[in-house]
């Protein structure tokens, strides 16, 4: 899939109306659960918009992408930080309900949107590949072998980059925050 995919974005690149649309059918139902994922089940509707946003992101920078990195990377990239841009603007708490109202560390005297906020934030500090890494195994889903694939990395190397971007977290964030977002 991700030489197919390779494949579609070059030619997207080159203004492929028809390979683009292949990248949305393939990659958009996860994009969606990804937005669902970062900002909360609340916000479920303007998961829509954000993917719509970051599908014309993709469409506007696909000249400038590079066969580097994979095209579910790159897409999920742009999808991290179009979330962390809707984040930026719905500050309020009342407006910004967390799928994760059960844990007891939202009992404490934080926000669910502090939180995740406190999370999202820290993980867009991340090298580029431990960031790709972490949102592709925690946020998408993905298992780690997938996002070896992924990344083109061997299995060894993406376990090493999802040890170091958790280590690094677990330096930045509160202990029972890793323990329940990212099973640390």
């Amino acid at each position: 899939m991700s030489e197919e995919l390779n494949s579609h974005m070059l030619k997207t690149a080159k203004g492929n109306k028809e390979s683009f649309r292949f990248i949305a059918n393939a990659l958009g139902y996860k994009m969606h659960a990804t937005a669902v994922k970062l900002l909360g089940s609340s916000h479920f509707d303007d998961a829509d918009d954000v993917v719509q946003i970051s599908l014309i992101k993709i469409w506007k920078s696909a000249p400038r992408w590079e066969k580097k990195g994979s095209v579910e990377g790159y897409v999920y990239k742009i999808v991290f930080s179009t979330c962390m841009d809707f984040l930026r603007r719905h500050k309020r708490f009342n407006e910004f309900k967390d799928n994760y109202s059960n844990l007891e560390i939202i009992n404490k005297n934080n926000s669910n949107y502090e939180l995740r906020k406190m999370l999202l934030n820290n993980i867009q500090k991340l090298p580029a590949y431990q960031k790709e890494a972490i949102l592709l195994h925690y946020f998408c889903g993905y298992k780690q072998k997938e996002v070896s694939n992924i990344l083109n990395k061997t299995d060894k190397a993406t376990e090493s980059l999802i040890i170091r971007a958790r280590k690094k977290l677990k330096t930045i964030l509160p202990k029972d925050l890793l323990e329940e977002l990212l099973y640390v």
